[in-house]
């Protein structure tokens, strides 16, 4: 009897064991094709990260101008932080946009303006370029099919690199659109764009998990014999800002001084 004990007790042993082990042991995932992994750039995103800019260089001067954009809450809100850099020398500027006001930290006090009339673009232009861009959300058959892609364990690299002047120019609207910090510089830009040709673009997404963790274009552009222009959008940390809202102390703010918003808009 106590032997039958025993070697009950060694079976349940046994079995517990042999069930720990297969607990264990997980599955492995499937390998995804090129086709599943673009659908995972196409998924919408609440909130994020990007940093949109415009780098206008020759062989003796350069000027970068940077939008570095949290974006998320609903309806969605943009807080950026614009920097222009030129002759090593730095401006940087903060600001909040809600709908079509743009609410822009001053030394002391935060002013209150349209963002149409103050930068140039609007509201609905800034969603369009940011959270409805195109080249991921809805990639054209070209871009998919120039994409390449490497696997390391579940992490998933595209890249493209792309000399198709359509798929550039449609890359580079949103850009030149929404990147001016005034309407005076986003005319610049416009020109700019209106006269530059494209060389190529490049663009990188990494899909890990099933997830997308980042997605980055650059596109490359002469403008004459001297002048290069380098447009760029990278974006990265999505789900991050989900419930981003305007802060109290930016939305008490002052009417922009009537003179502030007459220089902008020239």
């Amino acid at each position: 009897m106590k032997f039958k004990r025993i070697f009950i007790a060694a079976c349940l042993m046994g079995a517990l064991i042999a069930g720990g082990c297969s607990k264990q042991q997980k599955k492995s995932e499937p390998v995804l094709t090129k086709s599943q992994v673009v659908d995972q750039t196409k998924k919408s995103f609440k909130s994020g990260e990007v940093i949109q800019s415009i780098c206008l260089s020759t062989d003796t001067s350069t000027q970068i101008v940077s939008a570095n954009t949290n974006f998320g809450g609903d309806p969605t809100v943009f807080h950026i932080t614009n920097q222009t850099t030129s002759k090593g020398k730095t401006q940087s500027s903060e600001e909040w946009i809600n709908m079509n006001n743009v609410y822009l930290n001053g030394r002391s006090s935060w002013y209150k303006a349209k963002l149409d009339k103050l930068s140039g673009h609007t509201y609905a232009e800034l969603l369009e370029a940011i959270t409805n861009n195109t080249t991921m959300t809805d990639p054209s058959p070209k871009l998919v099919k120039a994409f390449k892609m490497k696997r390391n364990k579940n992490t998933y690299t595209l890249t493209a690199d792309i000399k198709d002047q359509k798929l550039m120019k449609d890359a580079a609207d949103p850009i030149f659109g929404t990147t001016g910090q005034s309407a005076a510089q986003e005319k610049v830009f416009r020109r700019v764009q209106k006269y530059g040709k494209y060389q190529n673009m490049t663009v990188k997404a990494v899909v890990k998990n099933k997830k997308l963790t980042s997605y980055n274009l650059f596109i490359n552009m002469k403008l004459g014999k001297l002048m290069k222009v380098r447009l760029g959008q990278s974006y990265g940390n999505f789900g991050s800002h989900d419930f981003l809202k305007v802060p109290d102390s930016a939305l008490n703010a002052k009417p922009m001084p009537k003179a502030s918003t007459k220089k902008g808009s020239n």
